[in-house]
């Protein structure tokens, strides 16, 4: 009786866990490809921000902060005797 239902037993669950591999090989197929789209936005990402601090520098630039107040603004140099420099205590 007992040798029965230890036969019955490996019958039935061959079938169940070559169900459970398949079913794990599925959820590790997702999980490579959302790992995959994850690596491509972080690359993209990663160039937008290279892109941005390059055009970030280059209008900060000192030339370029010069040429817009020549051009735009009627700003003149002050006289250093003119500047009052403040200071925090222990600082």
């Amino acid at each position: 009786m007992f040798r029965q239902v230890l036969y019955y037993a490996a019958i039935l669950l061959f079938p169940v866990l070559l169900c459970l591999n398949v079913w794990q090989s599925y959820r590790f197929q997702q999980v490579e490809e959302k790992l995959v789209q994850l690596q491509e936005q972080q690359i993209d990402l990663l160039e937008r921000n290279k892109r941005t601090l390059a055009a970030l520098a280059v209008y900060s630039s000192p030339s370029r902060v010069g040429a817009l107040v020549n051009e735009s603004m009627d700003l003149k140099k002050v006289d250093s005797s003119d500047v009052i420099h403040i200071t925090r205590p222990g600082k």
